[in-house]
């Protein structure tokens, strides 16, 4: 069961200036994932991007980048990551602040596993992908399963391309397309 998201905020506030410290070597190995499977695109949007520590290869990736995250104090640290073509924007990821269609690609990296309904926050991410946008979402397997990350994607009416354990890590991952 997730925090309710006030107090999931808080945390992440009061814990945000030790997270790339404690984070950063676990994220790497995800962060290749990103790396192996996003191509160059247009926009992108990192949401649960924390502290921007994605922030610089998504900006070879893209020509522009919105970093989402609810902790004001997470989205401080983010902009000291961000470059003139990624743009901060705190709100919650169950109701992102964007019209339909707006993004090439969806990035969350252990973010899943803090929402209160993650088959709410994949129709989120569906909405605000383009047809033939690509997801790619990782959460902690002692939280989720492959599986139930596939069976979420399909819900939302993205096509799972991949879903699997990341071998000597944390979590899980699953890459999808909006195929509609």
């Amino acid at each position: 069961m997730s925090l309710p998201k006030p107090e999931l905020r808080r945390r992440y506030d009061l814990t945000a200036s030790a997270y790339d410290r404690r984070y950063e070597e676990i994220q790497k190995k995800k962060y290749n994932i990103v790396a192996e499977n996003l191509p160059r695109l247009r926009r992108v949007l990192d949401l649960g991007c924390g502290t921007g520590m994605l922030f610089r290869l998504l900006s070879e990736r893209a020509d522009f980048v919105v970093g989402i995250d609810l902790s004001r104090e997470m989205l401080r640290l983010a902009k000291l990551k961000a470059n003139e073509r990624v743009a901060l924007v705190q709100a919650d990821a169950d109701s992102l602040p964007f019209v339909d269609e707006s993004f090439d690609a969806v990035v969350s990296m252990t973010m899943l596993q803090n929402v209160p309904d993650p088959a709410v926050t994949l129709k989120e991410i569906a909405r605000v992908l383009r047809k033939g946008g690509l997801a790619i979402i990782t959460s902690l397997k002692h939280r989720h399963s492959a599986d139930q990350l596939m069976n979420w994607a399909t819900g939302a009416s993205l096509k799972p391309l991949k879903a699997w354990e990341i071998t000597d890590d944390e979590d899980v991952a699953c890459i999808a397309l909006k195929v509609r």
